[in-house]
């Protein structure tokens, strides 16, 4: 009788030793497996590179010129040649900094332009340039951004039926009756550490522009 017992509270001991290890096993499988998805996990953020950040922001230069009064020169035409404002309207929540431009919080006509062989980004309020902003990179666009990035709307039956109209009036009294679609445009803003990434598409081209934080 006396052996039994013993037998049995050598069982019970043996189970719970063996529970204790296994524990301790699982334990560290599954902090080893944990740590393995910090690290993937860690790998796969992107990481802002300020060093170079700091490098292109240096490196560029606030604009020698300024528009008399604030008008664009070729505005003027370029209402006339389109449909309608060809300029993308951007809205900041933030001051946007540049050197010694701040850009305070509101609503943007956005309207990139060529000048003395660099390229800026005009901010319009009001039909008048209110700030010029030097970009730091351009590119073309690829073929299916904007497919893929722009939302596909239906026309309704007026849109169509004043779409055909001028089509037809296009071709029955040429040129001075027809107008060219506005360009597609499409703006990325993204936070970059100490700075703010702007990439403004505006038709088959991309311009990038880098701020500082307020």
């Amino acid at each position: 009788m006396l052996y039994r017992v013993f037998h049995k509270k050598i069982n019970i001991l043996f189970i719970i030793f063996l529970l204790i290890v296994n524990f301790i096993a699982i334990s560290a499988y599954c902090d080893e497996n944990l740590q393995n998805d910090i690290n993937d996990i860690n790998e796969n953020v992107p990481r802002v590179d300020t060093k170079n950040l700091d490098e292109i922001y240096n490196s560029l230069e606030m604009a020698d010129f300024e528009y008399i009064f604030g008008i664009d020169p070729n505005q003027a035409d370029e209402y006339t040649k389109y449909m309608f404002s060809p300029y993308p309207l951007f809205r900041t929540g933030v001051n946007l900094v540049f050197k010694d431009i701040i850009i305070p919080q509101g609503y943007y006509l956005l309207t990139p332009r060529e000048k003395n062989g660099k390229t800026y980004v005009l901010f319009k309020q009001n039909g008048r340039v209110q700030f010029v902003i030097p970009t730091y990179k351009t590119d073309d666009v690829a073929l299916t951004f904007y497919d893929d990035k722009l939302p596909h709307k239906r026309k309704n039956a007026y849109e169509k039926i004043v779409e055909k109209s001028n089509d037809f009036l296009g071709k029955k009294f040429g040129h001075r009756t027809q107008r060219t679609p506005i360009p597609k445009a499409y703006i990325e803003f993204s936070d970059k550490g100490s700075y703010w990434d702007m990439v403004l598409y505006w038709g088959f081209k991309k311009y990038y522009l880098l701020f500082k934080k307020d």
